[in-house]
């Protein structure tokens, strides 16, 4: 039996030390990670001959897509840069602006009351399409006017809902019932 409870007291006492040295690895790498961000957003993604930039703050910000990798810091050394050293895309800077300017409305709205998707003119709204498809960023569904359904994740809940039958697509609200019957919306 001594010989069971020092086993399990060895297997413990490893567990932990790696458990510990994990942790210290987790809160050095977000350290770099803040690091880098912080030295990222000194830095500028330059749009449209220099004239409007973005931090990486606001470009990383929406996790898991490819403009968060882009800027993360992973891919730095790689990225084009023009003679002032600032982050060259090649793409259409109408487009991309529109793409800025929601994640800074994103980064200062609140959760349940995002802002409108990014928005061009006719024009472009195909480039729009293709560049938010390039960076990999799902925009949320429109709103319907209801009072009940009112945050995007209940919204997107219903598109996945109406997806499962092969029905998804956009929706308004038609009708509104009360305990007096229905209403024209």
């Amino acid at each position: 039996m001594d010989e069971l409870q020092i086993s399990n007291q060895r297997l413990k006492t490893a567990r932990e030390n790696y458990e510990r040295r994990y942790n210290a690895q987790i809160l050095k790498l977000e350290r770099e990670h803040k690091t880098h961000t912080a030295n990222l957003d000194a830095k500028v993604a330059d749009l449209d001959e220099g004239a409007r930039s973005a931090g990486a703050s606001v470009l990383t910000q929406m996790k898991g897509t490819k403009l968060e990798a882009l800027f993360s810091g992973r891919w730095d050394k790689k990225l084009q840069r023009d003679s002032h050293g600032h982050i060259f895309l090649d793409v259409n800077p109408v487009c991309f602006r529109a793409i800025v300017d929601y994640l800074n409305e994103l980064a200062i709205s609140l959760e349940d009351e995002p802002p409108n998707p990014p928005s061009v003119d006719d024009e472009h709204k195909q480039i729009l399409m293709h560049q938010l498809e390039l960076f990999g960023l799902n925009m949320p569904r429109n709103m319907p006017g209801s009072n009940i359904v009112k945050t995007a994740k209940e919204v997107n809940h219903l598109h996945d809902w109406l997806e499962e039958d092969g029905s998804d697509g956009d929706f308004d609200l038609l009708y509104r019932g009360s305990r007096d019957g229905l209403f024209n919306a």
